[in-house]
């Protein structure tokens, strides 16, 4: 069966989330204060194998690098971010398999930084729910300003045909 746990921080408007079959999980987005992501799924009576990232950005600090590390699970982070961790370089289109029953299909979602992901959750195969990262809110979208005025207009424009196919 699967479940979805969100972790949520509302003073800073960030969740977490832990996907799981009842037996292997998958967290995406964790942020830095690991220890309530390890009480969900210690609570859950699940173990973590796979950590998500759907965006490196200055608007929340990550915990998925640590996470990652303190669980032995994979860390999956865009192959377009440059960075200096070791990762697995995840590809737009790629199918990261959790365990025998659930997957998230990574799908390019550019608008709140250039290189965002979405996931799309598959349940035995069919999609179930989507992961937006900050990229498609209740309501909203992220913002596309942060990463400074000169990118503002093209992340705007990138956003909206984000948002519209994540919708669809």
């Amino acid at each position: 069966m699967l479940d979805v746990v969100v972790i949520d921080t509302p003073t800073l408007g960030d969740r977490s989330y832990l996907v799981h079959d009842g037996t292997i999980a998958a967290v995406v987005d964790p942020q830095r204060d690991l220890d309530r992501v390890l009480a969900a799924a210690a609570g859950a009576g699940v173990q973590i194998a796979d950590v998500v990232e759907t965006h490196i950005h200055n608007d929340y600090v990550s915990g998925g690098r640590a996470l990652a590390e303190a669980c032995g699970a994979r860390y999956h982070v865009n192959v377009a971010d440059d960075v200096a961790f070791r990762r697995h370089a995840v590809h737009p289109g790629e199918r990261i398999q959790v365990s025998a029953t659930l997957a998230l299909r990574a799908v390019a979602a550019p608008g709140h930084t250039h290189t965002h992901l979405a996931y799309v959750l598959e349940e035995r195969g069919a999609p179930v729910a989507v992961f937006t990262g900050g990229s498609l809110l209740y309501g909203s979208t992220g913002r596309t300003d942060l990463l400074g005025p000169e990118h503002t207009l093209e992340l705007a424009h990138a956003q909206w045909a984000t948002a519209h196919r994540l919708a669809a």
